[in-house]
């Protein structure tokens, strides 16, 4: 057969094998298609945030202590932060109640003085009205003859009706100090009901806000401390006293008495000052009272003070109105002693600030009451600080 017949018999055979395998590869390219379509389209339907799992980098190992520290450590925070926001506010109010109190305190003791000294006037009046100066004109002789003391008995009987006795000066003073620590007081219990209020409604229930009784006593220890520093005689240490103790009125009773031991001295200087019979009969009064005190100290020199001027001035012209100056005189000295052991700000020309750091053995009454406030404020802040932040887990 020739070449020509033989690839025209081939030809058939060779169309159907190209035939054959075109299905194989259409097949195989279907295939294909469909699993890429298939890979896909499952990534495309996972949820968000999952994929597929590869390999990662081993994690350091935690242990349990460390998480037991680092559990402590936020509790800290947490507690700092409930420190600062929640119960420094409250410390903070509390303090300035105090502030406002103590104001108070020194505004009443200048009212009552101003009390006293609205009744001189009428004390004048009565002491040089006639039948008045026949009574002592009449009782001078036996008085100096017998030195029964008739005449001062007869003068303080006067003194005590319109001014005030060594009783009277006593309950007046020490009524208002007390009011202060009243005031104090309840601000003090109104500042731990707040923040045991905040307390139970956060989430601290490793803290427990000590009861009044305890949270004061832990207070009135910290003050004592600093008070035993400033010396037993001191203005501030009696104020403490009168703030921790739980025996108020004997509290009181002792500051007033501590600020008037250097009354008599003061006063007995500005008696001297007049000369004659008024200077010595101002110094034998300061010794007089019924009171084994400085408050019988300081009611017996204006007796006394009145006595010496009756005697230079009885029969002068200006024998009342020296008299109403030499007792508003006496009264701006006792103003002056209990409020600032010496004299005020303003009559010695010094600042407020120069006033408060003056030693308290100097100071009185109105120059230790800020210094126990701010004393009081850090004792609260460092009280409640241990109950709270550094309080064991």
């Amino acid at each position: 057969m020739s070449n020509d017949h033989k690839k025209q018999a081939d030809a058939p055979a060779n169309e159907v094998r190209t035939s054959g395998g075109r299905p194989f590869l259409i097949a195989l390219f279907m295939a294909s298609v469909i699993a890429a379509a298939t890979f896909l389209g499952s990534r495309a339907w996972l949820p968000d945030g999952v994929v597929p799992k590869t390999d990662l980098p081993l994690q350091p190992s935690v242990t349990v202590d460390e998480l037991v520290q680092a559990e402590a450590t936020n509790r800290i925070v947490a507690r700092a932060a409930f420190f600062d926001n929640e119960v420094e506010p409250e410390i903070e109010k509390t303090a300035q109640l105090n502030r406002e109190a103590a104001d108070r305190c020194i505004s009443r003791l200048q009212n009552q003085i101003t009390v006293y000294r609205h009744q001189v006037e009428p004390f004048v009046e009565d002491l040089t009205s006639i039948s008045t100066r026949f009574s002592i004109i009449a009782k001078m002789p036996g008085g100096w003859w017998s030195e029964d003391g008739r005449v001062e008995d007869f003068v303080a009987a006067k003194f005590e009706k319109y001014l005030f006795s060594e009783e009277k000066l006593l309950n007046d003073v020490s009524e208002i100090l007390e009011q202060f620590r009243n005031e104090v007081d309840a601000n003090q219990k109104r500042m731990l009901v707040n923040v045991q209020a905040c307390v139970d409604t956060a989430d601290l229930p490793e803290v427990d806000i000590q009861e009044y009784e305890k949270f004061y006593q832990s207070v009135a220890k910290q003050l004592s401390e600093y008070s035993a520093e400033q010396g037993s005689n001191s203005v501030y240490n009696a104020v403490t006293v009168l703030v921790i103790s739980e025996a108020g009125s004997y509290a009181a009773v002792t500051l007033v008495s501590g600020v008037l031991v250097r009354f008599g001295a003061m006063a007995a200087t500005t008696a001297a000052a007049a000369g004659g019979a008024t200077a010595g009969a101002g110094a034998t009064g300061a010794g007089g009272g019924s009171l084994a005190g400085p408050v019988g100290t300081a009611v017996g020199l204006g007796v006394g003070l009145v006595i010496g001027l009756a005697i230079d001035w009885w029969m002068t012209e200006q024998f009342e109105e020296e008299m109403e100056f030499q007792l508003k005189d006496y009264l701006r000295s006792l103003e002056r002693a209990i409020l600032y052991g010496s004299e005020s700000p303003a009559d010695s020309g010094a600042t407020v600030a120069g006033s408060a750091a003056n030693t308290s053995e100097q100071g009185g009454i109105a120059d230790a009451l800020p210094r126990v406030c701010n004393q009081l404020e850090a004792a609260y802040r460092e009280r409640f600080y241990e109950q709270i932040v550094t309080v064991e887990n």
